[in-house]
């Protein structure tokens, strides 16, 4: 007993390095079996987080489009209506414009049928206004004040007769008016204003035209001239043809008295 020593207790080895001990222990295949188990808990885990991860990254960029694209879709809300109210305005405009249009066409279509009318009333009115002055002269350059207030029928009557002699009259020529043409009394040294005499039978009216052609008038020494009364229209349609008139002239083809003839007509 004496003799005998105690022995040392042995050394107390950790779990890890037991753990590593029995793992270094343990032959190839048993090492290759353990590290493809934690490579295979390590994989499925890593998996599982990533999963988790892009369904959260999802939903998280689907609530931030929802949150910007609802202003803007109020915006296009509003905007498609104000669309529809133009388009309900613009198919309204378009309607009334037709309307309008098929109205123009047919106010357009009066208005030339007015204008016709218009031209053809017109042409008739100047017709029976010329024809009413059918009976009329116009007796220019005849000084004012020469009458001395007598009786302007009687006076143009024997002024007639004096000029013309008994060539045309065999006495004063019956007249239903005589006076001077309207307007105010020119001053002296201006153009008098013609007289107006409408005779009682047309045939005296166109004797003392014709001579008239063919003969220079005078009374008191003024020289006098005598035209058919016609309207203003009428007038101007031959003034017209003044120009003409002087060349032909000018060139002895015709004379004033052609033109005055009863047969040429400007109408």
């Amino acid at each position: 007993m004496s003799n005998s020593k105690q022995k040392p207790a042995p050394p107390l080895v950790p779990p890890t390095t037991r753990s590593t001990a029995s793992i270094a222990g343990a032959s190839n295949v048993e090492k290759q079996a353990v590290t493809e188990t934690f490579q295979s808990v390590s994989m499925d885990q890593l998996i599982s987080e990533l999963t988790k991860q892009r369904i959260s990254i999802r939903e998280d960029i689907s609530a931030l489009i929802q949150e910007s694209i609802g202003p803007l879709q109020s915006s296009v809300n509003a905007l498609r209506e104000t669309v529809g109210s133009f388009q309900s305005r613009l198919t309204a405009m378009e309607s009334l414009a037709g309307e309008n249009f098929e109205k123009v066409i047919a106010a357009e279509n009066t208005i030339k049928t007015l204008q016709t009318q218009n031209t053809s009333l017109l042409d008739r009115i100047e017709d029976l206004e010329n024809r009413s002055r059918r009976a009329n002269l116009r007796i220019v350059n005849v000084p004012e004040g020469i009458e001395n207030g007598q009786d302007l029928v009687t006076f143009v009557a024997e002024m007639l007769l004096e000029m013309t002699g008994t060539e045309v009259f065999d006495k004063p020529p019956s007249l239903e008016r005589a006076h001077r043409s309207p307007g105010q009394k020119p001053a002296d040294g201006r153009k008098p204003r013609p007289f107006v005499v409408c005779f009682h039978r047309f045939q005296e009216k166109e004797r003392l035209l014709r001579w008239a052609r063919r003969h220079d008038m005078k009374y008191k020494g003024n020289p006098v001239r005598v035209y058919q009364d016609l309207s203003a229209t009428l007038s101007r349609k031959r003034s017209s043809y003044n120009g003409i008139k002087q060349s032909l002239s000018d060139v002895n083809l015709v004379n004033e008295s052609f033109f005055l003839n009863e047969s040429f007509s400007f109408t």
